[in-house]
Protein backbone atom coordinates (compact mmCIF):
# COMPACT_ATOMS: atom_id res chain seq x y z
CA UNK A 1 0.00 0.00 0.00
CA UNK A 2 1.36 3.57 -0.70
CA UNK A 3 2.76 6.07 1.66
CA UNK A 4 -0.69 8.44 0.80
CA UNK A 5 -2.63 5.66 2.42
CA UNK A 6 -0.92 4.35 5.47
CA UNK A 7 -0.27 8.46 6.46
CA UNK A 8 -4.39 8.17 7.18
CA UNK A 9 -5.70 11.49 8.98
CA UNK A 10 -5.97 10.13 12.58
CA UNK A 11 -3.01 7.71 12.48
CA UNK A 12 -1.36 8.69 14.66
CA UNK A 13 -4.27 9.04 17.37
CA UNK A 14 -5.29 9.87 20.72
CA UNK A 15 -7.47 7.82 22.84
CA UNK A 16 -7.98 7.71 26.58
CA UNK A 17 -9.36 5.54 29.01
CA UNK A 18 -10.36 5.75 32.74
CA UNK A 19 -7.52 7.68 34.62
CA UNK A 20 -6.00 9.01 31.56
CA UNK A 21 -9.25 10.92 30.95
CA UNK A 22 -8.89 12.20 34.42
CA UNK A 23 -5.65 13.17 33.37
CA UNK A 24 -6.79 14.81 30.85
CA UNK A 25 -8.96 16.90 32.61
CA UNK A 26 -6.17 18.25 34.75
CA UNK A 27 -3.53 19.02 32.41
CA UNK A 28 -5.83 20.18 29.53
CA UNK A 29 -9.23 22.01 30.96
CA UNK A 30 -7.24 23.80 33.97
CA UNK A 31 -5.59 26.07 32.07
CA UNK A 32 -6.53 29.82 31.99
CA UNK A 33 -8.99 30.80 28.87
CA UNK A 34 -10.36 27.39 28.34
CA UNK A 35 -13.67 28.07 27.45
CA UNK A 36 -15.36 24.73 26.88
CA UNK A 37 -18.91 23.48 25.19
CA UNK A 38 -20.14 20.32 26.45
CA UNK A 39 -23.29 18.74 24.36
CA UNK A 40 -24.90 15.35 25.76
CA UNK A 41 -28.16 13.90 25.72
CA UNK A 42 -31.00 13.46 27.49
CA UNK A 43 -32.36 10.24 28.43
CA UNK A 44 -33.18 7.50 31.23
CA UNK A 45 -29.75 5.90 31.02
CA UNK A 46 -27.82 6.49 33.64
CA UNK A 47 -24.57 6.57 31.69
CA UNK A 48 -25.75 10.11 30.71
CA UNK A 49 -24.06 12.70 33.42
CA UNK A 50 -20.61 10.20 34.14
CA UNK A 51 -18.35 12.37 32.00
CA UNK A 52 -19.75 15.46 33.12
CA UNK A 53 -19.00 14.47 36.05
CA UNK A 54 -15.62 13.23 35.71
CA UNK A 55 -14.97 16.51 34.06
CA UNK A 56 -16.26 19.09 36.86
CA UNK A 57 -14.82 16.87 39.47
CA UNK A 58 -11.67 17.84 37.95
CA UNK A 59 -12.13 21.07 36.93
CA UNK A 60 -15.19 22.83 38.72
CA UNK A 61 -13.91 26.16 37.72
CA UNK A 62 -13.69 25.79 33.93
CA UNK A 63 -15.53 27.66 32.05
CA UNK A 64 -18.28 25.42 31.08
CA UNK A 65 -21.47 25.79 29.00
CA UNK A 66 -24.13 22.48 28.53
CA UNK A 67 -26.08 21.74 25.55
CA UNK A 68 -28.75 19.27 26.33
CA UNK A 69 -30.05 17.32 23.40
CA UNK A 70 -34.18 16.32 24.00
CA UNK A 71 -35.35 13.92 21.46
CA UNK A 72 -39.21 12.76 20.94
CA UNK A 73 -39.21 9.19 19.65
CA UNK A 74 -42.99 9.33 19.34
CA UNK A 75 -46.12 8.66 21.46
CA UNK A 76 -45.71 4.99 21.21
CA UNK A 77 -42.16 4.70 22.49
CA UNK A 78 -41.59 2.76 25.20
CA UNK A 79 -39.04 5.26 26.35
CA UNK A 80 -42.28 6.81 27.97
CA UNK A 81 -42.34 4.14 30.97
CA UNK A 82 -38.60 5.38 32.00
CA UNK A 83 -39.75 9.24 32.88
CA UNK A 84 -39.03 8.83 36.05
CA UNK A 85 -35.17 8.17 35.51
CA UNK A 86 -34.91 10.69 32.89
CA UNK A 87 -35.91 13.35 35.47
CA UNK A 88 -33.57 11.49 38.13
CA UNK A 89 -30.38 12.24 35.36
CA UNK A 90 -32.09 16.05 35.19
CA UNK A 91 -31.86 16.79 38.52
CA UNK A 92 -28.33 15.14 38.98
CA UNK A 93 -27.36 17.06 36.21
CA UNK A 94 -28.46 20.47 37.50
CA UNK A 95 -26.71 19.60 40.32
CA UNK A 96 -23.60 19.10 39.22
CA UNK A 97 -23.56 21.90 37.15
CA UNK A 98 -25.05 24.85 39.83
CA UNK A 99 -25.00 28.32 38.67
CA UNK A 100 -22.54 27.24 34.81
CA UNK A 101 -24.36 27.65 31.72
CA UNK A 102 -27.16 25.11 30.67
CA UNK A 103 -28.96 25.26 27.26
CA UNK A 104 -31.90 23.08 26.40
CA UNK A 105 -31.95 22.02 22.76
CA UNK A 106 -34.63 20.00 21.57
CA UNK A 107 -35.12 18.46 17.94
CA UNK A 108 -37.26 16.39 16.05
CA UNK A 109 -37.38 12.81 15.46
CA UNK A 110 -40.43 12.54 12.74
CA UNK A 111 -41.87 14.73 10.44
CA UNK A 112 -45.53 14.01 9.63
CA UNK A 113 -46.57 14.33 5.58
CA UNK A 114 -50.05 12.91 5.44
CA UNK A 115 -50.60 9.50 6.94
CA UNK A 116 -46.62 9.11 6.56
CA UNK A 117 -43.54 9.31 9.26
CA UNK A 118 -40.24 10.21 7.71
CA UNK A 119 -37.09 10.17 9.75
CA UNK A 120 -35.71 13.61 10.27
CA UNK A 121 -33.50 13.08 13.71
CA UNK A 122 -29.96 13.26 11.57
CA UNK A 123 -30.97 16.34 9.65
CA UNK A 124 -32.19 18.26 12.61
CA UNK A 125 -28.92 16.92 14.60
CA UNK A 126 -26.58 18.73 12.12
CA UNK A 127 -28.26 21.75 12.11
CA UNK A 128 -27.77 22.18 15.86
CA UNK A 129 -24.98 24.24 14.42
CA UNK A 130 -26.02 26.14 11.39
CA UNK A 131 -22.48 28.02 10.34
CA UNK A 132 -18.92 28.43 12.28
CA UNK A 133 -20.22 31.26 13.91
CA UNK A 134 -21.94 29.35 16.65
CA UNK A 135 -18.84 27.26 17.67
CA UNK A 136 -15.76 29.99 17.00
CA UNK A 137 -15.54 30.87 20.70
CA UNK A 138 -14.77 27.59 22.13
CA UNK A 139 -11.18 26.12 22.99
CA UNK A 140 -12.98 22.67 23.46
CA UNK A 141 -16.07 21.07 22.11
CA UNK A 142 -17.17 17.99 24.24
CA UNK A 143 -19.76 15.72 22.26
CA UNK A 144 -20.64 12.85 25.36
CA UNK A 145 -22.96 10.09 23.06
CA UNK A 146 -23.71 8.28 26.48
CA UNK A 147 -27.33 8.90 25.74
CA UNK A 148 -27.42 9.88 22.45
CA UNK A 149 -28.85 7.48 19.76
CA UNK A 150 -26.33 6.72 16.43
CA UNK A 151 -28.53 8.64 13.61
CA UNK A 152 -28.24 11.81 15.96
CA UNK A 153 -24.24 11.74 16.66
CA UNK A 154 -23.12 10.66 13.75
CA UNK A 155 -25.02 13.76 12.09
CA UNK A 156 -23.79 15.80 14.99
CA UNK A 157 -20.50 15.29 14.76
CA UNK A 158 -20.31 14.91 10.94
CA UNK A 159 -21.12 18.36 11.01
CA UNK A 160 -18.73 19.70 13.74
CA UNK A 161 -16.07 18.55 11.75
CA UNK A 162 -16.94 19.65 8.51
CA UNK A 163 -17.26 23.00 10.08
CA UNK A 164 -13.53 22.67 11.71
CA UNK A 165 -11.58 21.32 9.10
CA UNK A 166 -13.54 23.91 6.83
CA UNK A 167 -12.71 27.55 8.57
CA UNK A 168 -10.64 26.53 12.10
CA UNK A 169 -6.91 25.83 9.91
CA UNK A 170 -5.05 27.16 13.35
CA UNK A 171 -5.79 24.20 15.20
CA UNK A 172 -7.51 26.05 17.99
CA UNK A 173 -10.44 24.18 18.27
CA UNK A 174 -10.22 20.58 20.34
CA UNK A 175 -13.18 18.32 19.18
CA UNK A 176 -13.57 15.25 21.64
CA UNK A 177 -15.84 12.52 21.72
CA UNK A 178 -16.47 10.98 24.98
CA UNK A 179 -18.49 7.64 26.48
CA UNK A 180 -19.48 5.81 29.20
CA UNK A 181 -18.74 1.94 27.99
CA UNK A 182 -20.43 -0.63 29.60
CA UNK A 183 -21.65 -3.69 27.94
CA UNK A 184 -23.41 -4.80 30.47
CA UNK A 185 -25.71 -1.80 30.88
CA UNK A 186 -26.08 -2.29 26.72
CA UNK A 187 -27.38 -5.67 27.05
CA UNK A 188 -30.27 -4.51 29.33
CA UNK A 189 -31.57 -2.19 27.07
CA UNK A 190 -33.63 -3.43 24.28
CA UNK A 191 -34.60 -1.89 20.93
CA UNK A 192 -38.08 -1.32 19.66
CA UNK A 193 -40.04 -1.41 16.88
CA UNK A 194 -37.26 -0.71 14.23
CA UNK A 195 -37.71 1.69 11.09
CA UNK A 196 -39.32 0.11 7.91
CA UNK A 197 -38.12 2.82 5.48
CA UNK A 198 -34.49 2.99 5.92
CA UNK A 199 -31.89 5.27 4.64
CA UNK A 200 -28.21 6.54 4.68
CA UNK A 201 -27.36 9.49 7.63
CA UNK A 202 -27.57 12.56 6.48
CA UNK A 203 -24.47 13.81 5.93
CA UNK A 204 -22.84 10.21 5.25
CA UNK A 205 -24.37 8.80 1.91
CA UNK A 206 -25.68 11.20 -0.07
CA UNK A 207 -23.82 10.01 -3.03
CA UNK A 208 -24.89 6.14 -2.51
CA UNK A 209 -28.54 7.36 -2.45
CA UNK A 210 -28.25 9.31 -5.52
CA UNK A 211 -26.84 6.40 -7.37
CA UNK A 212 -29.56 4.12 -6.20
CA UNK A 213 -29.19 2.88 -10.01
CA UNK A 214 -25.46 3.27 -10.59
CA UNK A 215 -23.41 -0.10 -12.10
CA UNK A 216 -20.70 0.31 -9.56
CA UNK A 217 -20.79 -2.20 -7.02
CA UNK A 218 -21.85 -2.05 -3.39
CA UNK A 219 -20.13 -3.57 -0.77
CA UNK A 220 -21.46 -3.81 2.94
CA UNK A 221 -20.00 -4.03 5.80
CA UNK A 222 -22.01 -4.97 8.96
CA UNK A 223 -20.25 -4.31 12.19
CA UNK A 224 -21.47 -6.69 14.48
CA UNK A 225 -22.90 -6.62 17.93
CA UNK A 226 -25.75 -9.26 19.64
CA UNK A 227 -29.53 -9.36 19.16
CA UNK A 228 -29.33 -7.76 15.98
CA UNK A 229 -30.76 -10.12 13.44
CA UNK A 230 -33.72 -8.06 12.11
CA UNK A 231 -31.76 -5.24 12.13
CA UNK A 232 -29.52 -7.00 9.77
CA UNK A 233 -32.38 -8.34 8.18
CA UNK A 234 -33.81 -5.15 7.22
CA UNK A 235 -30.35 -3.61 5.77
CA UNK A 236 -30.01 -5.89 3.89
CA UNK A 237 -33.20 -5.77 1.98
CA UNK A 238 -31.88 -1.63 1.99
CA UNK A 239 -28.42 -2.64 -0.13
CA UNK A 240 -30.13 -5.34 -2.10
CA UNK A 241 -32.72 -3.00 -3.58
CA UNK A 242 -30.83 -2.43 -6.44
CA UNK A 243 -31.10 -6.10 -8.02
CA UNK A 244 -27.45 -7.41 -9.01
CA UNK A 245 -25.37 -4.41 -7.10
CA UNK A 246 -24.57 -5.68 -3.83
CA UNK A 247 -21.04 -7.25 -4.41
CA UNK A 248 -20.14 -8.60 -1.29
CA UNK A 249 -20.61 -8.54 2.23
CA UNK A 250 -18.36 -8.56 5.03
CA UNK A 251 -19.48 -8.89 8.40
CA UNK A 252 -17.09 -7.34 11.20
CA UNK A 253 -16.50 -8.77 14.46
CA UNK A 254 -15.09 -7.42 17.61
CA UNK A 255 -12.04 -8.76 18.42
CA UNK A 256 -9.32 -8.51 20.35
CA UNK A 257 -12.48 -7.41 22.74
CA UNK A 258 -13.09 -7.84 26.63
CA UNK A 259 -14.73 -11.06 26.55
CA UNK A 260 -12.35 -13.20 24.30
CA UNK A 261 -14.94 -15.46 23.36
CA UNK A 262 -17.65 -12.51 22.13
CA UNK A 263 -16.90 -13.13 18.44
CA UNK A 264 -17.51 -16.67 18.74
CA UNK A 265 -20.83 -16.09 20.57
CA UNK A 266 -21.91 -13.35 17.87
CA UNK A 267 -20.43 -15.61 14.85
CA UNK A 268 -22.72 -18.69 16.52
CA UNK A 269 -25.73 -16.60 16.83
CA UNK A 270 -25.41 -15.56 13.45
CA UNK A 271 -24.61 -18.25 11.88
CA UNK A 272 -27.52 -19.27 9.38
CA UNK A 273 -28.10 -15.89 8.54
CA UNK A 274 -25.19 -14.54 7.19
CA UNK A 275 -23.99 -17.91 5.61
CA UNK A 276 -27.56 -19.64 4.95
CA UNK A 277 -29.54 -16.22 4.03
CA UNK A 278 -26.92 -13.88 2.91
CA UNK A 279 -24.87 -16.42 1.66
CA UNK A 280 -21.53 -14.57 3.26
CA UNK A 281 -18.38 -15.98 1.76
CA UNK A 282 -16.64 -17.13 5.35
CA UNK A 283 -13.25 -15.37 3.89
CA UNK A 284 -14.97 -12.00 4.10
CA UNK A 285 -15.04 -11.86 7.84
CA UNK A 286 -13.05 -8.81 9.35
CA UNK A 287 -12.08 -8.14 12.83
CA UNK A 288 -11.61 -5.03 14.55
CA UNK A 289 -10.64 -4.14 18.15
CA UNK A 290 -13.85 -3.70 20.53
CA UNK A 291 -12.16 -1.07 22.75
CA UNK A 292 -10.29 0.88 20.33
CA UNK A 293 -12.20 3.07 17.50
CA UNK A 294 -8.85 4.28 15.74
CA UNK A 295 -8.29 0.78 15.35
CA UNK A 296 -11.28 0.30 13.82
CA UNK A 297 -10.95 3.14 11.64
CA UNK A 298 -7.94 2.17 10.34
CA UNK A 299 -8.95 -1.42 9.82
CA UNK A 300 -12.13 -0.45 7.73
CA UNK A 301 -10.27 2.59 5.89
CA UNK A 302 -7.84 -0.65 4.67
CA UNK A 303 -10.14 -2.67 3.61
CA UNK A 304 -11.59 0.35 2.28
CA UNK A 305 -8.61 1.37 -0.10
CA UNK A 306 -7.93 -2.31 -1.24
CA UNK A 307 -11.65 -2.79 -2.82
CA UNK A 308 -11.32 0.40 -4.62
CA UNK A 309 -7.71 -0.69 -5.78
CA UNK A 310 -8.88 -4.42 -6.60
CA UNK A 311 -12.12 -2.72 -8.50
CA UNK A 312 -10.77 -0.03 -10.01
CA UNK A 313 -10.78 -1.14 -13.30
CA UNK A 314 -14.49 -0.87 -13.20
CA UNK A 315 -14.03 3.07 -11.50
CA UNK A 316 -13.97 1.74 -8.26
CA UNK A 317 -17.05 0.88 -6.00
CA UNK A 318 -19.73 2.24 -3.27
CA UNK A 319 -19.14 0.94 0.37
CA UNK A 320 -22.07 0.91 3.07
CA UNK A 321 -21.23 0.71 7.13
CA UNK A 322 -24.02 -0.82 9.27
CA UNK A 323 -23.26 -0.51 13.12
CA UNK A 324 -24.90 -2.94 14.98
CA UNK A 325 -22.52 -2.66 17.44
CA UNK A 326 -21.22 -0.37 21.07
CA UNK A 327 -20.85 2.96 20.31
CA UNK A 328 -16.96 2.69 20.65
CA UNK A 329 -16.58 0.68 17.18
CA UNK A 330 -19.89 2.87 16.28
CA UNK A 331 -17.04 5.75 16.51
CA UNK A 332 -14.99 4.32 14.29
CA UNK A 333 -17.39 3.21 11.86
CA UNK A 334 -17.70 7.36 11.62
CA UNK A 335 -14.22 8.32 11.18
CA UNK A 336 -14.02 5.70 8.18
CA UNK A 337 -17.30 7.25 6.53
CA UNK A 338 -16.02 11.09 7.16
CA UNK A 339 -12.77 10.58 5.74
CA UNK A 340 -13.99 8.33 2.74
CA UNK A 341 -17.09 10.54 2.25
CA UNK A 342 -17.32 11.06 -1.33
CA UNK A 343 -17.60 6.79 -1.26
CA UNK A 344 -18.61 5.28 1.76
CA UNK A 345 -22.10 5.79 3.11
CA UNK A 346 -23.61 5.02 6.99
CA UNK A 347 -26.99 3.22 6.52
CA UNK A 348 -28.69 3.15 9.83
CA UNK A 349 -31.06 0.86 11.30
CA UNK A 350 -33.11 2.88 13.57
CA UNK A 351 -35.18 1.79 16.52
CA UNK A 352 -38.63 3.56 18.12
CA UNK A 353 -37.78 3.60 21.51
CA UNK A 354 -36.08 1.62 24.08
CA UNK A 355 -37.22 -0.63 26.58
CA UNK A 356 -35.28 -2.00 29.49
CA UNK A 357 -35.29 -5.36 30.65
CA UNK A 358 -34.07 -4.54 34.90
CA UNK A 359 -34.43 -1.35 35.58
CA UNK A 360 -32.34 -2.07 38.99
CA UNK A 361 -29.44 -4.05 37.53
CA UNK A 362 -29.64 -0.63 35.43
CA UNK A 363 -28.64 1.32 38.34
CA UNK A 364 -26.70 -1.11 39.75
CA UNK A 365 -23.80 -1.71 36.99
CA UNK A 366 -23.76 2.04 36.61
CA UNK A 367 -20.51 2.39 38.56
CA UNK A 368 -18.99 -0.33 36.77
CA UNK A 369 -18.61 1.98 33.62
CA UNK A 370 -15.63 3.25 31.93
CA UNK A 371 -14.72 6.41 30.23
CA UNK A 372 -13.53 6.81 26.88
CA UNK A 373 -12.32 9.82 25.22
CA UNK A 374 -11.03 10.28 21.77
CA UNK A 375 -9.60 13.51 20.53
CA UNK A 376 -10.08 14.44 16.96
CA UNK A 377 -8.98 17.72 16.28
CA UNK A 378 -6.48 20.51 17.58
CA UNK A 379 -3.31 20.75 19.48
CA UNK A 380 -2.34 16.77 18.67
CA UNK A 381 -3.17 17.24 15.27
CA UNK A 382 -0.99 20.46 14.58
CA UNK A 383 2.64 19.73 12.20
CA UNK A 384 3.99 22.79 14.45
CA UNK A 385 3.58 22.12 17.74
CA UNK A 386 5.98 18.41 17.42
Amino acid sequence: MDQEKINKRWNPYVLLHNDTVKGLWTDHFSKDGTKALFIMGKGFDGRMNLCIESLLEKCPNLDLKTMLINFDEGKSSNSHEYADLVEDNLLELQELLKTKQLEHKSIKLWSRKGKKMRRIGDREAANIFEDFDSIKDYTNILVDISALPRGIYFSLIGKLLKLIDTYCTDFSINLFVCVAENASIDNLIQENSIDEDLDYLYGFGGEISLEANSDKPLIWFPILGETKASHIRKAFEKVTESKDRLYEICPTLPFPSKNPRRSDTILNEYHELLFDELSTEPQNIMYVHERNPFEVYNKLSEAVDNYQDSLEIIKGCKIALSSFSSKLLSIGTLLTAFENNESVGVLNVDSQGYKIVDKNSLKSLKSESELFVTWLTGLPYNDTSK
